[in-house]
């Protein structure tokens, strides 16, 4: 599987089940019974903003300055 391939993968699994991207990529470990260091090699960057950003929204990780767009 491609690093494109998971994210897709994971997008769509935390939209259909209303969850994070974070808790997709757990759910998706534990369905297919994998560590979570297992798959760090397939989150790419734009799956790794989305986690950023869930984690910043759930002040897991302290908010970071974003320019306006």
């Amino acid at each position: 599987m491609t690093p494109k391939q998971f994210a897709l993968l994971i997008e769509k699994r935390a939209s259909q089940k209303k969850i994070t991207h974070m808790e997709a990529v757990l759910d998706y470990c534990k369905e297919k019974e994998l560590e979570a260091d297992q798959v760090g090699n397939l989150i790419n960057r734009n799956l790794k903003e989305k986690i950023r950003a869930d984690a910043e929204a759930l002040n897991f990780l302290p908010k970071t300055a974003r320019l306006p767009v």
